[in-house]
């Protein structure tokens, strides 16, 4: 499923487009994590600290902007479905 990026938080809570994401950005303007809606289509919503947050659990992320990879996977133990896979290229990937 490809990851489609909004660029309103906004937009992301209306849509509730499976697997949509946004990048959210540090007071510095850095990208400091990713905010995005389930792949799975469950429709709960989830965020990514990225690495160099000082988070205990951070991914890193390849900068790419319109198709953007994170490692290592993604485990979503805190939804009722607990998706697991990877977000790769812009693809989100299940196990």
């Amino acid at each position: 499923m490809r990851a489609q990026i909004i660029d309103d938080i906004s937009e992301l809570r209306e849509l509730r487009i499976a697997g949509s994401i946004q990048f959210v950005e540090r007071a510095d303007g850095s990208v400091g994590g990713l905010h995005f809606v389930c792949p799975c289509g469950c429709g709960n919503e989830s965020y990514l600290p990225l690495r160099g947050t000082g988070h205990s659990h951070e991914w890193d992320w390849d900068g790419n902007w319109d198709a953007p990879t994170l490692t290592p996977s993604i485990f979503n133990t805190g939804m009722p479905c607990r998706w697991h896979g990877w977000l790769r290229a812009g693809e989100w990937q299940s196990c």
